[in-house]
């Protein structure tokens, strides 16, 4: 039982990690890491919208995998009309740009979604990707990869290394690429770190997981957790999202748990979770076994919010701190590096 489970974690990082814990501050190690734990107590908004967060997510369990799909495509976040929209298509895999007014060419926001590697398309991306784009005047890119159980392991981390390498080959020797993924997009995203390594290939200029998962073994809280919200089996159906994508393969390999990966020479990361984060103890795993390997990581932790209440960013204060926070580490390695 993990009832212990952010108190644990935030031990392990201190042992393993010589990760260092603040109430509202960032406090930085000798690595140039960073674990900040935000002291502050969630908002009425924000208590209500995981309340209300909870109990979609108990009564989608009786829904089909269709319905599920359909109903996360439903936009969330208007586009403002400074940002243009445009569909596009990477050798054979669907992509849409939001793209500011004045945006550089050559400085990409590549944008990875969650849904559970099942779930989720251009226009669940266009919510995030819209906030990413309105809070960094960069112009952002997203992903129509392909979706389990249709298509499982390796369909969707293929069609994301393929068009990484697109932007590596047709936007010159100093284009810069910042790679943001949530949920399992931050999964494909640090899978998609290990893929690089392994090909000796170009790293982005950095990374940001939003609530990623990390492990998908069955000792992982995709498997274990008691919150209702994130679960690898939605009983009504006995769909296991995490078995249909990963099938028969070895859930240890770092392509599908990153947290198994080499992590040494990484680049800059930010993660972010919430206190009440489904899947805290991975995600802290993760940050830890980064800063342990010289990775420049800063992993914060929300207090008392949820699994990707950064999408929440039209009605909680919270989430849109949140948001500014991941933009202005966005801002920061495009124009510095």
């Amino acid at each position: 039982m993990k009832k212990t489970f952010l108190f644990l974690s935030l031990v392990t990082c201190l042992l393993i990690g010589n990760y260092l814990v603040a109430s509202k501050n960032t406090v930085k190690s000798e690595s140039n890491s960073s674990l900040i734990y935000q002291n502050e107590k969630p908002d009425k908004v924000s208590e209500a919208l995981r309340a209300l967060n909870i109990k979609k997510a108990k009564e989608g369990r009786t829904a089909t995998l269709e319905q599920k799909r359909i109903e996360i495509e439903k936009q969330i976040v208007p586009t403002p009309s400074n940002i243009k929209i445009k569909g596009d298509n990477i050798e054979g895999t669907k992509v849409e740009w939001l793209i500011p007014n004045g945006s550089s060419e050559d400085k990409i926001v590549f944008y990875v979604h969650g849904g559970g590697w099942s779930r989720g398309g251009l226009g669940f991306s266009r919510n995030l990707g819209t906030i990413l784009a309105r809070e960094t005047g960069y112009r952002v890119l997203t992903i129509q990869y392909r979706l389990s159980p249709e298509n499982p392991y390796p369909a969707a981390l293929t069609d994301v290394e393929k068009v990484y390498k697109y932007l590596g080959k047709n936007y010159g020797p100093n284009s810069k690429v910042v790679i943001v993924g949530d949920s399992a997009g931050g999964n494909l995203a640090f899978a998609l770190l290990n893929k690089i390594k392994s090909s000796n290939g170009t790293y982005p200029t950095a990374v940001v997981g939003i609530s990623p998962a990390t492990d998908l073994t069955k000792e992982s809280q995709l498997y274990t957790s008691d919150f209702d919200s994130i679960h690898a089996s939605y009983h009504g159906n006995d769909i296991n999202i995490v078995d249909t994508y990963v099938g028969n393969n070895n859930r240890k390999n770092p392509l599908i748990s990153p947290l198994y990966g080499d992590l040494k020479g990484l680049p800059p990361m930010l993660i972010h979770a919430g206190a009440r984060e489904e899947l805290i103890d991975d995600i802290l795993a993760y940050a830890a076994k980064a800063n342990a390997n010289g990775v420049e990581v800063t992993c914060k932790v929300w207090r008392g919010m949820f699994h990707d209440f950064q999408l929440m960013d039209r009605a909680s204060r919270i989430s849109k701190q949140a948001n500014a926070e991941i933009a202005q580490f966005i801002k920061q390695h495009l124009e510095n590096r």
